[in-house]
Order: structure tokens, then C-alpha cells, then sequence
């Protein structure tokens, strides 16, 4: 498996250091043409961290991905629905709006998602947000030495006191090459670029 090869020189997940290379400066296209395996990228600024991730498991239409000390990330047609390891983790996402929306389509309108996370003292929380289509436009992006001539969708999501904007890359071949979603007041925004199918 190559792939673990790579996540040992771009693993910087939850335990690195602060100061750990931004992974750009250590992957390369050539190491990635070696990959066999699916693998992407996520990066969570608030929190210093980024990390490459494999799939490890399907349940139906949720994809979860995970680095090479057990952080994962569940996706659901390019939307995260869930997270774990993190420490202010996502425990589940409810956002067929925004799903729809990151493939192409998407409700008209406003629409409803809902995030629920566990406090510091195990007890559950919802957020519900009213979200929309903010925009879309053609927009070619580079990752990792690659280009990709992208559909770009802006979504704006919004509660009270708060407003997120989430972002989606979609290739037309239907990949979602490159996102920035919003998944917590901790965690803050996500970027998770596709960097092998």
C-alpha cells in the first residue's frame, strides 16, 4: 500500500507538532502517480493540522476516510457528515440540501442542515442552520501540480449570531475536487482536496 508510505512523509494530523511543513512542500505529483489507492487531503487551520486519508470503510453512500493514527473524516457525496479524533468532533451532519447542492443541483431557495456535536460534558447540541446557494462559476484550480477545470459553488449557512461560507470544486466529471466546509466553532473551516481517485 503506497499510500501509507506517503501519509508517513505528510501525516501531520492531531498529534504534530505546530510547526509541522505545510504538506505541499513535501508531496509531489510523481509521488502521488504512485499511489494505488484513493487518497485526500484535508487541512484544518484552526487547528494547525493537515493530514493525507485513505478509505478505510462504505455504509452505503458514506465514504470514511482516515489517517494513519486513526482521525477520520465521513463523507457523504463530497459533504462531511461526520468526524472523529478530532476532539470537537462532528458527530453526525444532516445536509441532503448541501449535498445536492456540492453535485451540481441543489433545492431552490433555503433549505435546512443540521450539525449535532458532543460538549465537554457528553451532552449532545444541535445546530440548525438555513443555508442557500450564494453562487456558481467556472473556476479552474491546481492541486498538487494538477489542474482541474472546476464548477465552483458558493453556499452560505446561517444561524443566529453566525454566518458560514462553504465552498465546493466539482469537476464535470462529477469529482469533487476540493471543498471548504465550516463543521464547528473548534474545528472551524475544512479544506480537503482530492489528490487521487
Amino acid at each position: 500500500m503506497r499510500a501509507f508510505a506517503i501519509l508517513a512523509l505528510a501525516g501531520l494530523a492531531a498529534c504534530s507538532p505546530p510547526a509541522a511543513p505545510d504538506p505541499r512542500s513535501v508531496l509531489t505529483r510523481a509521488q502521488l502517480d504512485q499511489v494505488d489507492q484513493p487518497l485526500i487531503l484535508v487541512e484544518i487551520p484552526a487547528l494547525s493540522v493537515a493530514a493525507t486519508l485513505v478509505p478505510v470503510s462504505r455504509n452505503g453512500d458514506v465514504v470514511t476516510w482516515q489517517t494513519g493514527d486513526q482521525v477520520s473524516v465521513s463523507i457523504r457525496g463530497g459533504v462531511i457528515v461526520a468526524t472523529r479524533g478530532l476532539g470537537a468532533d462532528l458527530m453526525s451532519a444532516d445536509a441532503p440540501g448541501s449535498i445536492a447542492l456540492a453535485n451540481g443541483g441543489g433545492p431552490g431557495g433555503t433549505y435546512t442542515r443540521f450539525h449535532t456535536f458532543l460538549d465537554g460534558e457528553n451532552q449532545v447540541q444541535y445546530q440548525a442552520f438555513n443555508c442557500r446557494l450564494r453562487g456558481r462559476v467556472r473556476e479552474a484550480i491546481e492541486i498538487i501540480g494538477q489542474r482541474h477545470d472546476t464548477l465552483r459553488t458558493d453556499e452560505t449557512c446561517f444561524t443566529e449570531g453566525f454566518v458560514a461560507e462553504n465552498i465546493y470544486w466539482r469537476g464535470g466529471d462529477g469529482t469533487l475536487w476540493k471543498s471548504r466546509q465550516w463543521l464547528g466553532h473548534v474545528t472551524g473551516y475544512v479544506t480537503m482536496e482530492r489528490l487521487k481517485k
